[in-house]
């Protein structure tokens, strides 16, 4: 049995160099997958704790802001009521000021 030697180092060197930087990124890239992942994990976490106090409160605050609406609205109202009272007032006052002055 004969035994062949090459001679051709550098052809055959510059396949395996492309070679191991393909397995490099591979490598780097199931890196980055790991890590990615639990990044996933950390913010389902945090959104499930988020969701769980945030939206709470938030419906809270939507509930109490409505109770305040309703005051307000009634408030308004009563002012509304009161304005026009005083309107009513101030027109028969001026009625009343041009009678006593017509009638004097």
């Amino acid at each position: 049995m004969k035994v062949q030697n090459s001679y051709s180092q550098s052809l055959d060197s510059l396949p395996l160099k492309e070679l191991n930087k393909e397995f490099l990124k591979g490598i780097q890239a199931r890196e980055r997958v790991v890590a990615l992942q639990r990044i996933v994990k950390t913010d389902s976490v945090i959104i499930k704790n988020y969701k769980d106090s945030v939206v709470p409160s938030m419906q809270h605050v939507i509930d109490t802001t409505g109770v305040e609406l309703k005051k307000y609205y009634k408030l308004y109202d009563e002012s509304q009521e009161e304005l026009k009272f005083y309107k009513k007032g101030f027109w028969g006052a001026i009625a009343l000021s041009f009678l006593l002055i017509i009638f004097h």
